[in-house]
């Protein structure tokens, strides 16, 4: 569509370079993927504007598939990730409970040595 608007302005101006339906198409498709050879370009204001809506649309287009493939890379180290995570929090938590357990034991050991103490008369 922008390579039919673009020719229809561009034909029949002096020392335009898209003249051809082949050549505009070459053009808004180097323009809207944002390579843009400068092997043909408008010299109309009417070609210049439709020129930078194709970038405007490309860019954006080339933005938009961009983010989504960030996004979905992101997402997957993100998973993966978090299994380890999640058992690392779990071992966590259970070495913290063997510890508190200990604590306990030895707080009870050291109880029953004090109580032995003073039945043995050692203190």
């Amino acid at each position: 569509m922008d390579a039919l608007a673009v020719l229809d302005s561009e034909r029949s101006t002096p020392g335009a370079t898209i003249v051809t339906f082949p050549d505009a198409i070459w053009w808004a498709f180097v323009t809207i993927s944002t390579v843009g050879y400068g092997d043909f370009s408008p010299v109309t204001d009417i070609g210049r504007l439709i020129a930078v809506g194709l970038m405007l649309g490309g860019i954006a287009l080339l933005g938009v598939v961009t983010a989504t493939l960030a996004s979905w890379i992101v997402e997957r180290v993100a998973k993966q990730d978090e299994d380890p995570q999640s058992a690392t929090r779990g071992e966590i938590k259970a070495l913290s409970r063997q510890i508190a357990q200990l604590h306990e034991a030895l707080d009870r050991s050291r109880a029953g040595e004090d109580s032995d103490d003073v039945t043995a008369g050692r203190r």
